[in-house]
């Protein structure tokens, strides 16, 4: 589905650009933007390959895919619904903030809340679920302080660095 532009207070939520391309090269293989990750250690690919999951987002017709972007033009991460369900009316969030300068500051609370209100109110959404690893525990605290409840864990649902994690799934449901 293509995304719409959304507006928040200090943010421009956006489709993306084929320029967003090159920060996430360098988002990839930085150990501190990593550590949270779902994958294994990621590698530079080429920029074709990055250029072509954009084309695959722009594609989706289960998921909006967005960057995040400073009122001043700076691209400083990403967010997306995905795994849409128009029958059920759910939805999967993910978001990264890319640039490091950034964490700390709210940047994933107001777009979360951003994201969530386009949700329910303009896509009809009825319930959006997110994941955390367990050790994750400022973007614990941005779920919850976001309305989200956490709802489950997974034991042991992932490897990092030899060992296997607990995953905790989260949710929030439009109450209009």
């Amino acid at each position: 589905m293509k995304s719409p532009q959304i507006i928040s207070s200090n943010y421009i939520i956006r489709p993306f650009k084929k320029e967003d391309a090159l920060l996430w090269q360098t988002w990839d293989i930085d150990p501190e933007i990593q550590v949270y990750m779902p994958e294994p250690k990621n590698e530079v690919h080429d920029i074709s390959i990055q250029y072509e999951y954009i084309g695959e987002c722009e594609n989706d017709e289960d998921g909006y895919y967005w960057s995040i972007e400073t009122k001043d033009g700076a691209t400083i991460g990403t967010v997306s619904l995905f795994e849409i369900n128009p029958y059920h009316k759910t939805a999967d969030l993910g978001i990264v903030i890319g640039d490091k300068e950034y964490w700390g500051k709210g940047v994933a609370t107001e777009v979360i809340n951003t994201i969530k209100e386009h949700a329910f109110n303009t896509l009809g959404i009825e319930r959006i679920n997110a994941e955390v690893e367990e050790e994750n525990i400022p973007m614990k605290k941005v779920f919850e302080k976001t309305g989200f409840k956490q709802d489950g864990i997974f034991k042991n649902a992932r490897i990092k660095n030899g060992k296997r994690i607990n995953v905790l799934h989260f949710g929030i449901c439009n109450t209009k």
